[in-house]
């Protein structure tokens, strides 16, 4: 287990990041996290977009889920993975 590479305020996130730490796909994104999630990008996108966290999870979930669902690819490709 690798350690979290920020500290963030949003429970939700560190919760999905230590899901997908532990490789579950399925408790890693579940419905409220990926509504929060969406809600912050529809607010500060730029925020979602260059947070180191949410990067790690999204790149850490495509390597875990083959194929990726297109949920989970469209915003992995939000933040750039």
């Amino acid at each position: 287990m690798t350690a979290c590479p920020a500290v963030i305020h949003d429970p939700a996130v560190d919760l999905a990041w230590a899901h997908a730490q532990r490789r579950q796909v399925a408790e890693a994104v579940p419905g409220c996290w990926r509504a929060r999630l969406l809600e912050a990008e529809s607010i500060t996108p730029e925020l979602i977009r260059d947070h180191p966290v949410v990067r790690q999870v999204m790149s850490d979930l495509l390597s875990m889920q083959d194929p990726a669902s297109a949920e989970l690819r469209g915003l992995a490709d939000r933040v750039g993975c």
